[in-house]
């Protein structure tokens, strides 16, 4: 067999080249590839990392419970119930228009609100927040599951509706405190939220089985009041009563004990109910107890009247000259309330027909700086301190500022503001033998793990009224509910010490015509104090005079709260002892 010699013919020797190249082309790849991998795994791997667990895992807050609210009996003002928010994971969803007009008249939100939520690129979005149980089982029967999720979340709720509402406050969506107590107390009533590691799948949906919980929440602390639910329900109930027979603007009402300075009641009306915040006017929410200041009209001649007596510039015995006006310095003229004469007066007449040319005469015993430290003395000008957000300082001007009229006029309340915390805790001072007192409306905080710290201590402050002094004025205005202005603030079987004060508006061009302020303020039982009570009602129309309009309130509220309180009568007074006309104030 002869073998073939000669030269290979191009076509194989292309192919051969071709080969050649295609082997090279994919090391070439190859090493590529491996140069990428190396890079990856080596100076990108710590960047990959990151982002795989970006994308597979995140951090879930594990809500603490906020803590509750009660009062001295241990009834519950604020506490949680369970609930649940609902969110979406869009990228999950394959028709987002369908599911937001699913989902949105379940959660009552439009449609478009929903839909605007769910981006294409997003992995969650929140539906609605705390929801009630009733809410998320129709949102699980639309089995709408991989789409949506639930988080729980507990509702915050107030057991006993627009009850001390204003002093309870509200908490906002986030449960961080908007107002009252929920807001002066945020930080401890809020806890501290605990933390888990929750793992997503691809289009990020929650694996269930890979949540792990990296941090406990840390539940909030409890606070107890000196607030009596009882003693508030009938404060409020009272005062509603009386706005409405008036119909006033508003009104407040407070019940105090005397040697303690615990607010038994702190009402306001107006009321509105915090769980449903949103639906009242912001007005409403204010606590006019502590935030509002007022010109007080005649309940101030007892800080007056008791500054004399103690500086010893007047006796109870002396005596001054009431002709129906007096002509002051500067040329203000001062006016009884209806041009009554008065002639020769005491001081427990000028507290018991409510004189305010009497009250003029007796200020100008005292110099103006002598005014000007008894009312500082007596708490008026600065915050009282009780545990409470917004409270006024009230307005008194140093005497500097004072014209040559205002120490008269200040005699009965005018030219000077004072909130009707304020007024509450001075005659407290009277009625305590002349030692003040500080209000207080939290008794203790009780942390989550049963430790126990008192909020702030109700001990009482310094001495503003020597005790003889201070035992007079209790005399004095005893007679104010015997025949005196506050007759209808009488209860039975009990010894009522009152004041009556009617004090016309200020405007921004002088007072309002037409516009007052009425209010009492008293203690009982007069001989051996337990409580003192104040009642005010503003702008009411028709009668507008404290002894009409809010004695009666003070007569309904101290007679059901010292029947409660189990405060035995001290004899009261003799409802029999003649009197003329009673005097209107």
């Amino acid at each position: 067999m002869t073998r073939r010699t000669g030269p290979v013919p191009v076509e194989v020797c292309v192919s051969r080249g071709r080969i050649r190249w295609l082997f090279l082309g994919w090391v070439a790849c190859l090493v590529a590839l491996a140069g990428r991998v190396g890079y990856l795994q080596t100076v990108q791997s710590e960047v990959l990392r990151a982002m795989a667990i970006r994308q597979q895992q995140d951090w879930v807050e594990l809500p603490a419970l906020r803590g509750r609210i009660y009062d001295r009996a241990g009834r519950e003002l604020a506490t949680n119930v369970p609930a649940e928010s609902a969110y979406a994971i869009p990228r999950a969803i394959p028709d987002p228009d369908a599911f937001a007009r699913q989902v949105a008249p379940i959660v009552g939100l439009p449609a478009e609100r929903i839909r605007a939520r769910l981006g294409p690129n997003r992995s969650f979005a929140w539906i609605a927040r705390r929801l009630p149980p009733e809410v998320t089982a129709r949102l699980r029967a639309l089995r709408l599951t991989g789409q949506m999720g639930f988080e729980p979340e507990p509702q915050r709720r107030y057991p006993l509706g627009s009850l001390a509402a204003q002093v309870v406050g509200f908490v906002g969506i986030d449960h961080q405190g908007l107002s009252g107590l929920e807001a002066r107390f945020d930080g401890l009533l809020r806890g501290r939220p605990g933390r888990a590691v929750r793992v997503r799948d691809a289009v990020g949906r929650e694996i269930l089985e890979g949540r792990q919980v990296v941090q406990a929440p840390q539940n909030g602390s409890d606070l107890f009041l000196t607030l009596d639910a009882v003693v508030q329900h009938v404060a409020e109930r009272e005062l509603e009563q009386s706005v409405r027979e008036h119909r006033a603007r508003s009104g407040v009402a407070i019940v105090m004990n005397v040697g303690t300075g615990e607010v038994l009641a702190l009402a306001n009306v107006p009321r509105f109910d915090p769980n449903w915040y949103a639906a009242f006017p912001p007005d409403l929410w204010r606590n006019r107890a502590i935030a509002d200041a007022y010109e007080p009209g005649s309940t101030f001649k007892l800080v007056v009247l008791a500054a004399a007596l103690d500086a010893g510039v007047i006796t109870p015995e002396a005596t001054f000259f009431c002709p129906g006006f007096l002509r002051a310095p500067g040329g203000h003229r001062i006016r009884e309330a209806h041009g009554e004469i008065h002639g020769t007066v005491r001081p427990v007449d000028i507290v018991r027909l409510s004189c305010n040319v009497g009250a003029a005469l007796v200020a100008a015993r005292l110099t103006p700086d002598d005014l000007y430290r008894a009312f500082l003395r007596f708490g008026f000008g600065r915050p009282t301190g009780i545990e409470l957000p917004g409270e006024s300082p009230g307005i008194v001007r140093p005497p500097e500022t004072w014209s040559a009229t205002d120490p008269y006029t200040a005699a009965f309340g005018q030219g000077i503001a004072v909130t009707p915390l304020q007024l509450t805790a001075a005659v407290a001072a009277i009625a305590n033998g002349g030692v003040a007192v500080r209000p207080s409306i939290v008794s203790l905080v009780r942390s989550a793990d049963g430790r126990v710290a008192k909020a702030r201590s109700s001990r009482t402050g310094a001495r503003v009224l020597r005790p003889e002094v201070a035992q007079r004025m209790l005399e004095m205005m005893v007679r104010t509910t015997i025949d005196g202005t506050g007759r209808s603030a009488a209860v039975e079987g009990y010894t009522v010490a009152g004041k009556t004060g009617t004090a016309q508006k200020p405007g921004p061009s002088g007072y309002l015509p037409g516009k007052y302020v009425a209010s009492f303020i008293g203690v009982v039982p007069a001989s051996r104090p337990q409580l003192v009570i104040l009642t005010l009602l503003d702008e009411p129309e028709g009668a507008y005079y404290g002894g009409v309009v809010a004695a009666p309130v003070f007569q309904r509220i101290a007679r059901q709260v010292l029947g409660y309180l189990r405060i035995p009568p001290d004899g009261g007074i003799d409802s029999g002892i003649p009197a003329a006309e009673p005097p209107r104030d």
